[in-house]
């Protein structure tokens, strides 16, 4: 971030933290309707102060007990950017309060969603992976009682390289049920939000996450169907019919109302058919009952098992690049269709490991989560599908674990793969991991075109 030397406060003023420690501020970051954003040195540090506007300080009259409990309480996850210490500085009629400096490596959720050139392109599994984080988060959040109020694209940072995500603007969380600081963003907003029904709150925050994770996979709102491409004038009384009064999901499985426009939505039909069973009905049950019903929404944990199947079993055409995902079977072997959603090429799938209900396409660079073979090793790396230095089109799975595996072959025939070694992906092969074992498909059944 670049600073500018004019603001609120003085670059080289001194200022103490509530719990004693000194500071000096250093250049301002950033400005925006709240307040400003300064670096300043912290205890040899450097750390982020948010300062705020005296009006707005003296409008938000919870502003500041939010803030101390949310000190004393700690962040829920290291993916908060999370105030760590409120600031005073005599005389002024403001205070603030200091957090980590977010890493240039983070750039706005928003940039899914920009135009070109602008836009940043991600693989479906990273979306989806984006999206367990912030699931994840927003579990231990609402698991220690607090509601985060206004759930949005500006609120949200990611870093593309690794898939990590950090949460920001936690000067909006308060306990849920208390009474709300902000109704939060218009197109993020549940229904009853919308129409001053209802205040935010952990239900609300649901919807909201909904709303997000649409975005995250198709880079469109869920409830901008036949309808919105139909009005004329997007104004507030529109905003208030979409989004309040008669919302209805694009995709609707009752009523085609508000559904896609052939010409203009093609690519969104691609991406929804394009997706596992599972994680579609989680989409219906967010935007069909849990448009009017808030006992409904979808829980942090259910989406995070339906955004797994994405995560673990993507794979592209190799004609076009279009990220599909495989059906899990646990009958028999995963479905995929026949033909690109997008080029209408012949798909030719990857080969895919099945361990219990858990589908991983054997794709290159694809790695494995410990927790697929055993829970204990939840989080861990436990394998990483590479390819044949010499040989490109051989495939294997090179054990990342502390513990050998065994490979069992089509015909019978059996070695030993020592932490280290590679296994090759074979068709029909059968893989022992100790605690649970995995199969390599022979081939995919196909589902035909969606």
């Amino acid at each position: 971030m670049s600073g500018s030397q004019s603001g609120l406060l003085r670059p080289g003023q001194a200022f103490a933290t509530t719990s004693g420690r000194r500071g000096q501020v250093g250049a301002l970051l950033g400005a925006g309707g709240q307040g400003e954003v300064y670096s300043v040195g912290l205890d040899g540090q450097t750390f982020a102060l948010k300062w705020y506007h005296p009006h707005y300080a003296a409008l938000d009259t919870s502003l500041r007990s939010r803030l101390d409990r949310a000190v004393r309480r700690g962040a829920p996850t290291e993916d908060f950017l999370w105030p760590l210490d409120l600031v005073d500085i005599p005389a002024s009629q403001s205070f603030g309060y200091v957090m980590l400096l977010r890493s240039d490596d983070y750039v706005s959720i928003r940039d899914l969603i920009a135009p070109p050139p602008r836009r940043l392109e991600m693989p479906l599994a990273r979306r989806a992976t984006i999206c367990q984080q912030l699931a994840s988060s927003f579990l231990q959040l609402h698991a220690n009682g607090f509601c985060y109020q206004d759930v949005n694209f500006g609120n949200i940072f990611l870093d593309p390289r690794r898939g990590r995500v950090l949460i920001c603007d936690n000067d909006n969380v308060n306990i849920d049920g208390a009474d709300a600081s902000i109704y939060g963003t218009r197109k993020f907003m549940a229904p009853e939000v919308v129409r001053r029904e209802a205040l935010p709150n952990s239900r609300t925050d649901l919807f909201s996450m909904s709303v997000l994770f649409f975005y995250t996979l198709f880079g469109w709102h869920p409830l901008d169907g036949r309808r919105e491409a139909e009005t004329k004038l997007l104004n507030a009384a529109a905003e208030m019919r979409l989004y309040g009064e008669q919302p209805l999901f694009l995709f609707d499985p009752d009523d085609a109302a508000n559904g896609p426009v052939p010409g203009l939505h093609d690519a969104l039909v691609a991406r929804w058919n394009s997706l596992p069973s599972r994680l579609r009905a989680l989409f219906e049950r967010a935007f069909g009952q849990g448009l009017n019903d808030p006992a409904s929404r979808v829980l942090e944990t259910e989406w995070r098992g339906a955004l797994r199947i994405v995560e673990e079993a993507s794979f592209a055409c190799a004609a076009c690049g279009f990220d599909h995902v495989a059906e899990p079977n646990a009958a028999g072997a995963p479905g995929v269709l026949d033909r690109c959603l997008a080029c209408a090429e012949p798909l030719v799938p990857p080969a895919f490991l099945q361990v219990r209900d858990r589908l991983v396409a054997m794709t290159v660079g694809q790695t494995l989560d410990g927790e697929v073979l055993d829970r204990k090793l939840a989080g861990a790396t436990a394998g990483r599908v590479e390819a044949h230095p010499q040989h490109p089109d051989r495939i294997g799975l090179r054990n990342l674990t502390g513990e050998p595996w065994r490979a069992i072959l089509g015909d019978g025939a059996s070695y030993t793969v020592p932490p280290g070694q590679v296994v090759r992906v074979l068709p029909g092969a059968t893989i022992d991991f100790g605690r649970n074992k995995g199969r390599i498909s022979a081939r995919a059944t196909a589902q035909g075109d969606a």
